[in-house]
């Protein structure tokens, strides 16, 4: 590829996706750095098979919200001088495209600072079996349409995610990267030539109620006072009447996308 593309993500026991994930990173980036915060799962061991992942570790006390965000920041000014294009997500937001390299083109040369696509949300009945030389989205047929990005006028798009590090010098997030602030001023190229999948633990709905336990479990004390991610309290009844709600709504973006 004409460009170097560094993917940053976050990691928290998330062996049960690492393998899907890999697919889509290896597709654009040219090296993933993956903040591990402590994970017991074998995330980390997984992680290592991949040669073009590096791990790197953090602590931040539990899911702490203000610490994985400057992490974010950090990194972006850490890297952006190594690499034309930066993509920093969590774990389970990934990327599709079927040119990614055209669309490069076009983002550095337009001289935008950041790159939005549509987004869709996984809500399976089960845990899909990995298979080899298959994406997840080909995997799977029930998505819907998510609200993740909480900006005026960009509320249908994903999170801001993918920076021209040619443009932009510094890179500003809320709490859970709703809300993006580029120094100098953004400039957004928004393409639909691809998309965001956010896995959102969509492997069905006793799958979703463990791993949201187990996340509400580790929230830190400062997660818990700004009431930040508090829906993983939710009861197995609020959880199921949502996941059954999103998926009356849902449909097989593999008949929209021509892959």
């Amino acid at each position: 590829m004409k460009y170097k593309v560094c993917w940053v993500t976050l990691c928290k026991n998330e062996i049960d996706i690492i393998p899907f994930c890999a697919d889509y990173w290896k597709r654009i980036a040219d090296k993933v750095i993956v903040y591990d915060n402590g994970s017991t799962d074998g995330s980390i061991e997984e992680l290592e098979k991949y040669p073009f992942v590096e791990v790197r570790h953090f602590d931040s006390n539990g899911q702490n919200e203000f610490i994985q965000k400057a992490v974010k920041e950090q990194a972006y000014l850490e890297l952006k001088d190594q690499y034309d294009i930066i993509i920093i997500t969590d774990m389970d937001e990934v990327f599709y495209f079927n040119d990614f390299e055209a669309l490069a083109e076009e983002f550095i040369d337009g001289r935008y600072n950041v790159m939005a696509t549509p987004i869709y949300s996984l809500c399976e009945d089960s845990k899909p079996i990995y298979e080899e030389g298959k994406y997840l989205h080909q995997l799977c047929h029930k998505f819907y349409k998510q609200r993740m990005n909480h900006m005026d006028g960009f509320s249908d798009v994903s999170k801001l995610s993918i920076f021209n590090t040619r443009v932009t010098e510094k890179v500003e997030m809320s709490v859970g990267q709703h809300f993006v602030r580029t120094t100098p001023n953004m400039e957004i190229l928004y393409e639909d030539e691809g998309f965001n999948l956010h896995i959102d633990k969509g492997f069905g709905i006793d799958y979703k109620w463990k791993v949201r336990q187990r996340m509400y479990n580790n929230l830190s004390k400062e997660n818990k006072m700004f009431n930040m991610c508090i829906e993983y309290s939710d009861s197995y009844e609020k959880l199921k009447g949502d996941y059954l709600k999103n998926q009356e709504k849902s449909f097989d973006i593999n008949k929209k996308f021509s892959f």
